[in-house]
């Protein structure tokens, strides 16, 4: 099983800082499926050339 973890940083009105903030994850059965789920994701949105929108990150994760 692989898990897809999208994360965001996002300001955090009582602490007055950043934090980063799990938005969604999905689960395949193989790495492929997982990688090609993420470069899907950071298509759109917005990123390019594998590379995710500044302040956020997508993240496949191996669980057995």
């Amino acid at each position: 099983m692989w898990v897809l973890v999208f994360i965001n940083l996002m300001l955090n009105n009582d602490s007055g800082y950043k934090e980063p903030v799990i938005e969604a994850w999905y689960e395949f059965e193989t790495m492929d499926e997982c990688f090609q789920a993420r470069e899907l994701l950071i298509d759109q949105l917005g990123g390019s050339n594998g590379w995710p929108p500044k302040g956020t990150q997508a993240v496949c994760i191996h669980d057995e």
